[in-house]
């Protein structure tokens, strides 16, 4: 009979630590890219590190196709640091040379930048390119990294 009883507050305690987290709120304020449960399949997450040292822009730094058809759920990008006078560092990311991003986003040396989406649904077979456009006097950057969130569809 303790056994039973003991089993039967197990279930009452799982039964309401579930129904909690069904009707919690969830604090997505400083969620730029949608909080999705963790048992949603086909989330992929596309890391880019591009090492060493850039002076000035490049056209598809990254190319990579991408096999199976996907909706981008966030972009982010950042830099370890930078140098010059006022150096500027944007990153945009298209499909198939048209960005999906509504504009590039802005990087500040040390921080994470989060990108707004224009277009985030992409065909299947789409080339994906990361473009880097640097300003400045003498500008540097050193180790920049691309974060590109996704399901397949």
């Amino acid at each position: 009979m303790k056994k039973l009883l003991t089993l039967c507050s197990l279930a009452v305690a799982i039964a309401a630590a579930l129904l909690f987290n069904q009707l919690a709120p969830v604090d997505d304020a400083r969620a730029a890219t949608p909080n999705i449960a963790v048992a949603t399949p086909g989330v992929q997450i596309v890391p880019i590190h591009l090492q060493g040292q850039f002076t000035a822009d490049v056209t598809a730094v990254v190319r990579l196709k991408l096999p199976f058809p996907a909706k981008v759920l966030g972009v982010s990008a950042s830099a370890r640091a930078s140098g010059g006078t006022t150096p500027t560092l944007t990153v945009d990311v298209l499909d198939d040379g048209t960005t999906i991003l509504a504009a590039p986003i802005a990087v500040t040396a040390a921080a994470v930048a989060e990108g707004t989406l224009a277009a985030p649904t992409i065909a299947d077979e789409s080339v994906i390119t990361v473009n880097l456009v640097i300003t400045g006097t003498n500008p540097t950057w050193d180790d920049i990294d691309v974060v590109i969130t996704l399901i397949r569809r």
